[in-house]
């Protein structure tokens, strides 16, 4: 019997983010922190899928019999060639973590002199979905835009480039239309969010047939 639906992450962000979107669906959402668990997964993996399945399968041996959805994510800057990728959070050396601040003022740094029309930049989402017997099915998500040459005031904790990266399909920034309610988004979904999206039929499926 399913217990029901367990994201494997500590970032209040994302937990925020994607409850949304699945109470959305219908489709109810526990993380390590509600079920008292303290797991910290090493990272790595040398592509998102690795480090996806890593996390996603450290979580699923402690679950008790939930699905468990884990994800990573990168950032891609066409002018710095494919930079920070899969290390944002160890960008400066490979080594270091950095906070979100840090990352914003390193990132203005390095691109201060790259004209607009060369800023372009995508996200991209690996998602992992592990089923109690073990299985990991992968479903991923893109999304394009471009850095801005000033970082936004705005600040959502977790998430350093909701402030830097504009969606020039949307006309709007990444982190506003972060903010917006799941019933406002308008076909607005992010590269966390679209990985999501194409995992939602498969989350339904096995809830109901639990």
């Amino acid at each position: 019997m399913l217990k029901g639906l367990l994201y494997a992450t500590n970032n209040p962000g994302k937990v925020l983010e994607m409850g949304k979107l699945l109470n959305y669906y219908g489709i109810g959402v526990v993380s390590p922190n509600d079920l008292g668990m303290d797991l910290n997964v090493p990272e790595t993996g040398s592509t998102l899928e690795e480090n996806a399945r890593l996390k996603v399968k450290a979580y699923l041996a402690k679950s008790n019999d939930r699905l468990v959805l884990a994800d990573d994510t990168g950032l891609e800057i066409d002018a710095l060639n494919g930079e920070p990728g899969i290390r944002v959070r160890r960008w400066k050396d490979g080594e270091t973590r950095m906070g979100d601040e840090e990352i914003i003022q390193h990132c203005l740094k390095l691109m201060v002199d790259i004209p607009m029309r060369s800023r372009g930049a995508q996200f991209k989402t690996v998602l992992a979905l592990g089923l109690p017997n073990s299985n990991v099915e992968i479903y991923k998500g893109i999304l394009r835009g471009v850095i801005l040459e000033k970082d936004d005031p705005l600040r959502i904790e977790g998430f350093p480039f909701e402030s830097l990266f504009f969606v020039s399909e949307w006309g709007m920034l990444l982190g506003h239309a972060a903010k917006l309610p799941a019933g406002q988004k308008n076909g607005r979904l992010n590269h966390r969010e679209k990985a999501l999206q194409k995992a939602i039929p498969r989350i339904k499926q096995l809830v109901s047939s639990h």
